[in-house]
């Protein structure tokens, strides 16, 4: 039920802020899911440095502002462990820091195929395998 009732405040929130940047004259689209995304869970003593896993995403939400910039929110579930850095969910929250060139757009993946890297990326991955991602894109694209 807990689930459920952050969900409904999570869309609520999202679409009170479609209508404001709308109004603002910012282009607003919503790509629906599910669609697979990877996702880190750990840093670990691999080559890639981190533990990767796949999850599940139930949608992304893409606000363009006037200037080309860019924020993209999304809500995914880990599903299965990644298959050359596999990793398992967090014991406790996971927030890596963030940065440039940590995360690619999923509405770009999934609307043009084109891999569009992120400015930066604010991510939490809970114990319960609950994945929130908040993306900025500046207006033009990043060379990682």
């Amino acid at each position: 039920m807990k689930r459920v009732l952050v969900f409904a405040a999570v869309v609520a929130l999202v679409s009170g802020v479609s209508a404001s940047a709308a109004a603002a004259g910012a282009v607003v689209d919503r790509v629906e899911g599910p669609f697979d995304t990877v996702v880190p869970v750990a840093f670990a003593d691999n080559p890639a440095g981190v533990e990767l896993m796949f999850a599940e995403c139930d949608f992304v939400h893409r606000v363009e502002r006037p200037d080309g910039s860019a924020m993209e929110t999304q809500t995914c579930h880990l599903t299965d462990p990644f298959f050359e850095f596999p990793g398992t969910p967090p014991t406790r929250a996971f927030n890596p820091p963030p940065g440039p060139c940590l995360w690619f757009s999923d509405y770009f993946s999934q609307t043009t195929g084109e891999d569009v890297w992120a400015e930066s990326v604010k991510l939490t991955v809970t114990p319960a395998g609950i994945v929130n991602v908040t993306t900025m894109y500046p207006a033009e694209p990043l060379q990682c």
